[in-house]
């Protein structure tokens, strides 16, 4: 399996357990109790804004990682390979073993005939493990374990498109790592996408040391992705789960590269909230928050709530009629 060269992308990702460290999660006075926002219901009419539950989800630990598709050629090849090795060494030794028959028997075999079949028999077994420990070096232990059947569905589901298989490298991760599942997205957004975690990668990259993992996506999300493209990967580890909610990618709001989601308090009230993604979810995130489950979360016209936070009361009066921000904390 080749290296891909996009080692330099994966070292810009500081990967690690997605349980953020206290400084790192860390928000002033401010950002943890931002000022309430008062809106008539005029004027939340004319800004369009629409509010739904939130709903609970569970997050596991996990680790992040960058994955690109693999191309399936030198698969397709190894595996071809060894299929030739496997029937020639089938008939070779079902040839060994009628000559070994005819000879016990006294019948028309010589023991040259017999002795030179046993040994070409010998050679294509030989042939045919050499390919199989090409295949489990190339690709590793569980894609070598498959039967030949399963390895030839694979291979059709590849050439069809059906299924992609991905790398995964995760830096930072220890080698004792276990995922369980995982999710992907491609660099330039869009739904989440689920993977079966294969099992882990042979080998590792050099440039960075770090253990990796073999992926496999089915479906008409395989579809839509193209050999060599890179993927953001969040690996979902065994153990405890933690209660976290689910938020719509419309309801993010985002500043100062941090993400923050609304929820409304009251009729005409509404506040900031932060958050802390954990990995996408549909087209949205599972996401560590203030924000409880039930809440009324704004998922249309958030963006119009964080102008009016920053709007002054007078300009924001003027302009939107009683839009006004409220320094309360009840």
């Amino acid at each position: 399996m080749k290296r891909s060269g996009i080692a330099g992308l994966l070292l810009l990702l500081n990967a690690a357990l997605v349980w953020p460290a206290a400084a790192q999660t860390q928000q002033t006075a401010t950002e943890l109790s931002p000022p309430q926002i008062t809106l008539t219901q005029a004027v939340q009419h004319s800004l369009q804004l629409r509010t739904q539950p939130v709903v609970a989800a569970t997050a596991a630990a996990q680790l992040q990682a960058i994955g690109y598709v693999l191309d399936p050629a030198p698969w397709l090849l190894i595996n071809a390979k060894l299929a030739t090795a496997e029937a020639i060494a089938a008939a070779s030794g079902a040839e060994a073993q009628r000559l070994h028959r005819l000879y016990s028997e006294g019948r028309n075999s010589s023991l040259k005939a017999l002795q030179a079949a046993e040994a070409q028999a010998r050679a294509d077994r030989l042939r045919r493990h050499q390919m199989f420990q090409t295949l489990r070096l190339d690709w590793g232990a569980t894609l070598a374990g498959l039967s030949p059947d399963q390895r030839a569905q694979l291979s059709q589901h590849l050439v069809a498109g059906d299924s992609v298989l991905v790398r995964a490298d995760a830096a930072g991760a220890t080698t004792d790592a276990a995922p369980a599942s995982a999710t992907l997205q491609p660099l330039d957004g869009g739904e989440a996408i689920p993977a079966t975690v294969v099992g882990p990668a042979p080998g590792i990259t050099p440039e960075l040391q770090a253990p990796a993992w073999l992926l496999r996506i089915d479906g008409s999300a395989a579809q839509k992705l193209r050999r060599g493209q890179a993927l953001r990967v969040w690996l979902q580890l065994r153990g405890s789960q933690r209660s976290a909610v689910q938020i719509p990618e419309s309801a993010i709001v985002r500043i100062r590269g941090k993400p923050y989601a609304y929820v409304q308090l009251a009729p005409v009230r509404f506040q900031r909230r932060p958050l802390t993604l954990m990995s996408p979810s549909g087209s949205g995130w599972i996401a560590e928050t203030p924000i409880k489950p039930g809440d009324a979360l704004v998922v249309e016209g958030a963006g119009a709530l964080w102008w009016a936070e920053q709007a002054p009361p007078a300009t924001a009066g003027g302009k939107a009629g009683a839009m006004q921000g409220d320094g309360d904390d009840d």
